[in-house]
């Protein structure tokens, strides 16, 4: 295996030569969105006034502990890691039981990536008795320190449950279609119909630490996704997919940017629908992510794919959505309080088909709020978590679809580009049963408008079920 880590080390120097440039320009990017994000100019100046009056305090009275706290946590805010660390410090001398500056100190040494240090000071928060919650966030942070000193890892998530869905099969309200042979009744199959299915998804991450300076990985990943419906057989789904490629680190390439990754790697999947092959993709693509100002995350992806679909009885059509993709998507995450994060994304997506009436390029926006609170009930303890998350997309399609009549005449039959329109909105709850378990209750509403009513639809569902994190 170090062999192999040796040649793999080599053929990371040379990627990091030819994808250095193109991570300075997207971490640029990232910073000037920091710049807006981050500590106004006013604010910042506040707090550095803040910062020089209570350090004066602090020459003056040595052993005032309320300024040498606030002191700290002013730096700390103001992204200066050294001046809080020296000032928690200190205060351990005039105090050395002090649990809440143990557990900051565990946390700004974690972040300045000095993982043993951290790591003792978070024993010594934990062997004050704190509540579930500090207790929860401890134990989170010592995974993550063992996760990441280890020379491979392997981490991941399983979840499964039942999921009702009021428009299961994706159809209109309405069975009436202005079709080229003139309006149209759909069977029953293919008008809006409501249905319960059984899922089970996961996701595994294999890291195998290269021994390079900035401990550059290579990382093999799988996802699987399964579902069974009780009436609409012919939508259960079965996904494989696996990526792999080497994940580069670049520590402060940047000021202001902690952090920053590039990870070229390529896809394979394989798609099953209703029992038989619906589709296999084969592709690549790479992901950014940088570390801004110490709590803005930036991540950035593109990929292709090139996809290659089989008929059915069923579908005997589906070859015409022989293609590709090509995927740009751009997320920002930042926390607004210390328990609460709020995220934004932008995608851009353009499919092309063998028919062209398929091919589309879609812009889609989303916004998440994640809020995480005590226990209210006091029967589980551990933390709940609750997500708030909107999205919106537009689709415009590249030639007429002869699905559908638009003249507004039957006598007349005339086409139009399709033109979907689509919003969704939902809310996602967390109950925490243990550190690495939760039972997940979801509930999503879509709205879908067209200009083509075949492609309409809202549809409403729920789901809910046990998530195993390991």
């Amino acid at each position: 295996m170090r062999g192999v880590g040796r040649c793999l080390g080599e053929l990371v120097g040379t990627l990091r030569r030819l994808w250095l440039l193109l991570l300075a320009a997207i971490v640029i990017a990232a910073a000037g969105a920091a710049v807006a994000q981050d500590l106004s100019a006013d604010e910042r100046a506040r707090l550095e006034a803040k910062k020089a009056a209570l350090f004066q305090e602090m020459l003056r009275n040595p052993a005032n502990l309320d300024a040498t706290f606030a002191y700290a946590e002013a730096a700390a805010k103001l992204g200066d890691n050294e001046a809080a660390v020296s000032a928690f410090e200190r205060m351990l001398l005039f105090n050395p039981n002090l649990p809440r500056v143990d557990l900051e100190l565990g946390t700004l040494y974690f972040r300045m990536g000095s993982f043993e240090i951290a790591r003792s000071y978070f024993a010594k928060a934990a062997a004050a008795n704190p509540s579930p919650e500090v207790r929860a966030r401890i134990a989170e942070y010592l995974a993550e320190i063992a996760r990441q000193a280890a020379p491979e890892r392997l981490v991941g998530y399983v979840f499964f449950g039942a999921q009702y869905q009021s428009d299961a099969n994706v159809a209109p309200g309405t069975a009436l279609i202005h079709s080229p042979i003139g309006d149209v009744l759909l069977g029953n199959q293919f008008v809006k119909r409501a249905d319960v299915n059984l899922f089970g998804t996961g996701s595994l991450l294999y890291s195998y630490d290269l021994g390079t300076q900035n401990r550059d990985m290579f990382e093999i990943g799988g996802t699987a996704f399964l579902n069974h419906y009780f009436q609409v057989g012919r939508l259960d789904l079965a996904l494989a997919e696996v990526t792999a490629g080497p994940r580069l680190n670049f520590p402060e390439p940047l000021p202001g940017v902690r952090t920053a990754s590039l990870k070229p790697y390529v896809i394979l999947n394989e798609v099953g629908l209703g029992g038989n092959q619906y589709f296999y993709t084969a592709g690549a693509g790479f992901e950014e992510t940088a570390l801004i100002l110490d709590d803005l995350r930036l991540k950035a992806d593109f990929e292709f794919r090139q996809k290659t679909f089989s008929n059915a009885s069923d579908r005997p059509l589906s070859t015409g959505l022989n293609g590709n993709d090509k995927l740009v998507a751009l997320r920002l995450d930042k926390p607004v309080t210390a328990n609460s994060e709020l995220g934004v994304e932008f995608d851009f997506l353009d499919q092309q088909t063998h028919f062209a009436f398929y091919s589309n390029k879609a812009y889609a926006v989303g916004a998440s709020y994640r809020l995480r609170y005590d226990d209210p009930t006091g029967y589980l303890e551990l933390p709940w978590e609750t997500s708030f998350y909107l999205g919106r997309v537009w689709a415009h399609y590249a030639a007429p679809d002869p699905c559908c009549n638009t003249s507004g005449n039957p006598d007349i039959f005339l086409t139009s580009d399709r033109n979907d329109r689509r919003w969704r909105f939902g809310i996602a709850q967390a109950f925490r049963v243990t550190a690495d378990v939760a039972v997940v209750l979801q509930v999503q509403r879509d709205i879908v408008s067209s200009n083509l009513s075949l492609y309409a639809y809202t549809s409403n569902s729920v789901l809910v079920g046990p998530q195993i994190r390991f």
